[in-house]
Formats: C-alpha cells, structure tokens, sequence
C-alpha cells in the first residue's frame, strides 16, 4: 500500500489515518478520526464529552433523575471561568447568535469575577438574509448593555486574500496536534485580529445548539400541545427527516425498542449525511479502509444511542458525537490562538445531557429557532432577545459557525501533490465536491507544515 503506515513519503504520518480524514463523519460531522502522527491516538468513541472524566462535577452531574434548568446561567458561568482560568485578555467569537449572546453574557459575568478582560471578535459574512452579521451582532451587544471592545474580521479582508493585510507567516497557525478543522479563513481572520490586541484565549460558542437545543419530544400524551407545536417548529426549522428523528422517543424504552429508535436517529437527520458514500477520490485499498471505519463508527455510534433509556439523552449523546475523545480539545488547545468552548466542558456537558426536552423548548417565544433555543434565551436581558435573529445561521455544515462557502475558499482547484504522493488521493481523481475540495485543501495545508518541521510536537490525543 503506497504511503502507508509511517514509511511512506513523510515518515511519522499515519496516512491510514491521514485517509480517514476524507470519512463521510468526517466531512459531514467534523469528527476527528485520529492523530495522523504515527502512533499517536486512536479513532474516537461516539460518546459526550465528559462522559469519562476524573472531573468530580461531572461525577455529579451524571447521578440519577435530572438537570434542573434554573442552574443554567452558574453552570455556565463556572463553565467559563475554568475555560479562561488563569488568562487576562479574552475574546469571544459572536456570530450574533443566540449560543454566542449567552455565552458573551457568562463570559463578562465570569470576567468581572476573574479579572480578565472581554472583547468581542466578529468574523463578519452574510447572514441569512444577506445583511452584514457585524451589524446584528452589534445591535445584540449594545442591547446587552455594559461595554464591550468591538474587534471587526471581514471577510473581505482575509488574510492573503485583500488589500493592505500583511499575510500570516508560511507556518503560522499550522498545528502540531492534527489538522484544524474549525479554522477556517473566517476563523484565522478572527484570531488574528485578537492576537493582536493581546488576547490569549479564544471563547467559541461550538457545540451550544448540540447540547442545549430542544431534542426529542416530551413524554405523551401528557404535554400534547406543546409536542405538536415543537415538531411543527423542528418541520420548519429542519425539515422532515428530523421531525421523524424527533418522533422516535415515541417508540418506548424497552431494548427492542431502543435498537429500533437508535437505527432510525442515525439514519435521519442530523447523521444523514455521514452515511452517504464515501468520497471517489481515494485510491481503491484506502477507500476499502475507510469504508471499513466509517461502518465501524456508525455501528458503535447505533449502539451508544441504544444503551440509554432516556431519548433525550441519546439525542443528546447523539449530537456531541463528533466532539469525543480528547483530540478536537488538543487539537483547539494548541491553535495559535487557544480556543475553548465552555458549553463542552466536561462538567457543563455531563450535567446538560439530563436536561429534560421540555425544559429546552419555550413555546412562548416568537419564531421556531427562539423557541427551540428557549432553555439560553432564557439567560438573556429581554432587550437583547428582541435583537437576535429569528432564524439561526445558514452555516451548511455542523461544524462550525462560518459558513461552508467561506471554508472551501480559492483552494478548492489545487493539485494537492502531498496527498497524492501521500497515497491518500487517487493520481486519477477529478473535480471533486466543494466539501472535498476544502478538506484536501487543509489536509495539504497540514502536510506541507509537517514537512518542514523537524522534530514536531505530538499529543497522545
């Protein structure tokens, strides 16, 4: 097998590893498979993050019956302050969402308590209607009152790519760990600008919506209304496919019942997409390796959903998925500009898996993607909520809050010779999708920087 194992090409890259990079839960999910360094950590399990850990408060958090809601806004805020811990100068990335909102509203809370400074970073794109995300996100920070230093990325201004911007050195951003795969241009724009304000720490909102956002539906018949108005609202938001993933917490809690339910959650929405084929743009014995994965995770996945009674927190297992294991954190951790995102810290995680569906949805409030975020919506000034969006972000992906447009970039017609000669690309392969395109293209990114390292920093993952 052409460069496989560490004595390929580039000795100390995995490219079995490499390979499974172009993974449908990869590209679909952005789950991290494995470190690519030779030796370094395996494939992770589909389970939440904090469903391990030594931490004591996700011991707690994980005894029996259920979250109460009413702690949300000191969980999240203790959240917060161990993300930021000992650092002074902190900037939060707002894509003038509903999950950033609360976010920068805990972080100033927790900023306040700590010490440390609060700037708010935005990479600026078009929203769902076409307007400047900046000038909504504007409107929500004025609205949450205080004062905030307001840092601009646009996207017209990338790095490399507009006028009177100095391009990042060749090396800078490249990480040690593993490929990036949450650092888009808008991203790099957006760490840039904080890096040189002096900020060492990056906040994101990542994962909010996964483990908060209102899930399967209510016990019935009792709550009736409330569940026809939340699959009415799930139908606009998502479509079909996920109102009958929704509707599955229906099928009772007996083993048969859950294998059933497990099976159809992952073939519906929001797992849809990693079942589709693998991407014919790797060579024949690679993609029979990474066919043999991608079944191996789903079938690990289908029995992880299946081992819980409790369908919201299957759902909800289901959703924080593809942040498993302790790689995506390593791989954040070690960003030029460190990110975290406190709502999967381990204790905040473990505590919002038993938060019961009805407590996350608030019929009360106007426009399906509000009611549906209802539980943080709720830690918000009412001034503030009148300045959110109605519709969340059309990000085309799950895995981050730029939109997909954004991360194929100019570099979607290279080469990508590396991959070729790394035997991860097949010598034949042609056009191939915007998804596909954008992640050769960080794969190349990744290969050229570990290529010119000596004696590069590893993780165990």
């Amino acid at each position: 097998m052409s460069g496989g194992g560490s004595g390929g090409p580039m000795p100390g890259i995995d490219a079995d590893a490499v390979a499974l990079y172009l993974s449908r839960p990869s590209l679909a999910l952005g789950v991290y498979p494995a470190s690519p360094w030779a030796g370094g950590s395996p494939a992770g399990q589909p389970v939440p993050p904090g469903a391990d850990a030594d931490d004591p408060g996700a011991a707690d958090a994980r005894k029996a019956g259920v979250a109460d809601p009413r702690e949300l806004a000191e969980r999240l805020r203790d959240a917060v302050g161990r993300a930021v811990g000992s650092h002074r100068t902190v900037a939060v990335l707002h894509d003038g969402g509903v999950g950033a909102t609360a976010l920068l509203v805990a972080a100033t809370a927790a900023g306040r308590a700590l010490g440390a400074e609060v700037t708010v970073v935005v990479a600026d794109h078009p929203g769902p209607d076409g307007a400047s995300v900046a000038v909504a996100t504007q409107q929500v920070v004025a609205a949450l009152g205080g004062r905030h230093r307001f840092l601009l990325a646009e996207a017209a201004r990338l790095p490399g790519t507009g006028p009177g911007w100095s391009p990042e050195g060749r090396d800078a951003g490249w990480n040690p760990v593993a490929p990036d795969l949450g650092r888009t241009p808008l991203v790099r724009a957006a760490e840039a600008r904080a890096a040189r304000l002096g900020a060492t720490l990056l906040l994101t909102a990542e994962g909010w919506e996964d483990v908060l956002q209102a899930g399967p539906l209510p016990s019935l018949p009792r709550g009736l209304r409330a569940a026809r108005r939340q699959l009415a609202d799930r139908w606009r938001a998502e479509g079909a496919a996920a109102v009958l993933a929704d509707a599955t917490s229906a099928l009772g809690r007996g083993a048969r019942a859950r294998r059933l339910r497990a099976g159809l959650q992952v073939a519906l929405a929001p797992f849809a997409e990693a079942l589709a084929d693998t991407p014919r743009v790797l060579p024949p014995e690679r993609l029979a390796h990474v066919e043999a994965w991608t079944a191996s995770w789903v079938r690990r996945l289908v029995e992880c959903l299946a081992a819980h009674r409790d369908p919201v927190r299957a759902y909800v297992l289901a959703r924080t998925a593809r942040f498993a294991g302790p790689l995506p954190a390593a791989v954040a951790a070690a960003a030029r500009l460190p990110r975290r995102s406190p709502f999967l810290d381990p204790a905040f995680a473990a505590w919002a898996v038993r938060l019961p569906s009805a407590a996350r949805y608030d019929e009360r409030l106007p426009g399906p993607h509000l009611r549906r975020n209802g539980l943080l919506v709720s830690l918000l000034p009412r001034a503030a909520r009148h300045a959110l969006p109605a519709a969340g972000p059309t990000t085309g992906t799950t895995t981050s809050p730029i939109p997909v447009a954004f991360a194929a970039g100019p570099a979607a017609a290279v080469d990508h010779p590396l991959c070729r000669a790394m035997g991860v690309l097949d010598r034949d392969a042609g056009p191939v999708e915007p998804v596909v395109a954008a992640r050769l293209a960080a794969l190349e990114e990744w290969l050229a920087g570990a290529g010119r390292v000596s004696r590069p920093a590893r993780t165990a993952g």
